[in-house]
């Protein structure tokens, strides 16, 4: 029936390769030699999902099983929803086209919070309940994996259960249960799931704030699951080469996981703790072997401070001569802001040179200060002159505003390095201005998320820099709806189901993003806003504090008054040990340089 559905409309539908499937290198199996069905399912569009590492990573883990088959799944676009719907069609399987409703496990990635609206609709357009406690024994259990399950409490009442940290250990330890409780009940099939470190089950919990254990054989606190050693987390070399150009189209290998940069807003370098290197020699293995099996022309390192890695000169070095006759480019996220960021963009432009990308985030060295990143006017003034002598004549500059403590004197200092920039002989500066959102489990998790009526007025302060740079500034109201959900409890679920009801859908999109149906949703609900968005006590119970990250609620609260006195933290992997409590006998800092020692 499906097939039929897809053969009788693909050609009303935009980019009717979404749908297909039949990729080279995908995983097909014979449905009766395995005894669990999996779902991967990434709430957006094809080109998006296929561009995350940490799906394909998962896709394989669990394919390497032979008793299981994981297939992937990606929300449609707008036009083929309703045709679906018209036609009686639920979500379903890439791989093979079978209905959701029919798989053994559904798994949600949660990468952003604006695509909540999203994963219920995936749930709705499968058939399945979007509330776990209506779900029978026949339904697929329904788990929840990502960044945002450091905060699960907003859509506790969606999923059957969140994995908490790194995939590629748990999920292998979930398919080993499921198979194990396959046709026992629904309950008996989640308290054994409940056992599973990095696993936590709502439904066992009392919708307290924070949430606390219904029976004394569950824990107080869910800890996070962690690889401790990234070196055998890769994919194969036969990577599934998507039938469309992908949002990030290019071969993707992850370098380093975690970052102890400390700079007090970022979640990611929380979350991820400790810092975890593959070694050179996989990393130059993975990708030239991924490059010769695929044939992309691009080649990116991903990491959140790739720049950071103990050997990375060795590495691009290497990799420079590997891929000089591959007419191959090569790609680092944004470089830290000195010489030697510098020296890596030379490093990796040597066969396409694009403009260069530096993250200063605030405008004066005292706010810097109080965000933890640990630049100076300096090292901006020295590298933009070097990087000026060596022929970039393009720079992206990243900033956030509403930050804490910020004033229009660090408003002001903004509109000065823009113009720094223009003077050093820049040609084409870019600002990207984000708005500062308090994440859970970060030092600004105590903070004020700022007024929309502020962010306008910092965005009037910083247009004074039109005449030498492109501005880009981020929708406020999307940051206002972002911030409600991020620091949620379970009362806001009703605000996200009052939207999703309302039209709301692919919010992560700005031309999309429709303040109104929200703002309708919350006033309905008869939600405070401030209550969620105001400064919150160091002592006060937070929704997520019985999600145990590895870092200590202490560490997060000394950062925080420090950073009310501008007082920095260096990074502890050139510094001392901060103790902030993730690194113990078994679990540290695994760094190339000193583990080969």
């Amino acid at each position: 029936m499906i097939l039929r559905f897809l053969s009788e409309n693909l050609d009303k539908v935009e980019k009717p390769s979404r749908y297909i499937g039949g990729e080279f290198n995908q995983i097909i199996k014979d449905p009766s030699k395995v005894r669990l069905r999996v779902g991967l399912v990434f709430p957006d569009l094809y080109e998006v999902g296929m561009s995350n590492l940490g799906l394909m990573i998962i896709y394989h883990v669990l394919n390497n099983l032979p008793q299981v088959w994981a297939e992937r799944v990606f929300l449609p676009w707008k036009d083929m929803i309703e045709l679906m719907k018209k036609r009686d069609i639920e979500l379903f399987t890439l791989e093979s086209k079978t209905p959701l409703r029919d798989l053994d496990l559904v798994g949600i990635s949660l990468q952003y919070e604006l695509s909540y609206t999203n994963a219920l609709c995936v749930l709705d357009l499968a058939g399945l309940p979007i509330h776990s406690d209506q779900r029978t024994d026949k339904d697929p259990i329904v788990i929840a994996g990502g960044p945002c399950t450091t905060n699960p409490e907003v859509l506790a009442k969606v999923f059957d259960a969140f994995v908490i940290g790194d995939g590629e250990e748990v999920v292998l330890d979930i398919a080993h249960s499921l198979m194990q409780t396959k046709g026992m009940k629904r309950e008996q099939r989640l308290k054994a799931l409940s056992q599973i470190e990095g696993v936590y089950v709502p439904m066992f919990y009392q919708p307290t704030v924070p949430p606390k254990p219904i029976f004394d054989w569950l824990p107080a606190k869910i800890n996070r699951r962690i690889s401790r050693d990234i070196n055998s987390v890769r994919l194969p070399d036969l990577r599934v080469i998507p039938n469309s150009q992908l949002i990030h189209d290019r071969v993707v290998v992850e370098v380093m996981r975690g970052c102890t940069r400390g700079c007090r807003f970022c979640q990611a370098g929380i979350i991820y703790r400790p810092v975890r290197e593959k070694y050179s020699e996989n990393i130059i293995n993975e990708s030239i072997s991924s490059l010769l099996c695929t044939g992309y022309e691009e080649l990116a390192l991903l990491s959140l401070s790739t720049v950071d890695h103990s050997a990375i000169n060795s590495i691009l070095k290497d990799l420079g001569e590997k891929i000089e006759n591959l007419a191959v480019s090569l790609s680092i996220p944004s470089t830290r802001l000195d010489k030697f960021g510098l020296s890596i963009a030379e490093a990796v432009s040597t066969i396409r040179r694009t403009g260069l990308t530096f993250a200063p985030e605030a405008g004066t060295q005292r706010l810097r200060n109080v965000i933890n990143k640990n630049i100076s006017e300096e090292d901006y003034v020295n590298t933009l002159e070097a990087a000026k002598k060596a022929g970039w004549n393009r720079i992206k500059l990243y900033f956030m505003i509403g930050l804490p403590t910020e004033t229009d004197e660090d408003l002001l200092g903004i509109v000065r390095m823009a113009k720094i920039a223009r003077k050093i002989g820049f040609k084409k500066i870019t600002l990207s201005v984000a708005n500062f959102i308090p994440k859970p489990h970060t030092p600004f998790q105590f903070a004020e998320q700022k007024s929309i009526d502020y962010l306008n007025h910092a965005q009037k302060i910083i247009l004074q820099a039109k005449d030498v740079a492109n501005i880009n500034f981020h929708n406020p109201h999307m940051s206002l709806i972002e911030g409600l959900l991020s620091r949620g409890d379970r009362d806001i679920f009703e605000v996200v189901l009052r939207a999703f009801n309302n039209g709301s859908l692919f919010d992560d999109w700005e031309n999309i993003f429709d303040f109104n149906l929200w703002k309708n949703a919350i006033e309905k609900s008869q939600i405070d806003l401030n209550s969620y968005l105001k400064e919150r006590d160091v002592d006060e119970s937070l929704p997520w504090d019985h999600i145990d990250v590895g870092v200590n609620k202490n560490f997060l609260v000394n950062e925080y008054q420090k950073a009310l006195q501008a007082i920095t933290t260096l990074d502890c992997r050139w510094d001392k040990c901060h103790s902030c409590g993730v690194c113990n006998s078994i679990l540290r800092n695994l760094l190339e340089n000193s583990s080969k020692k």
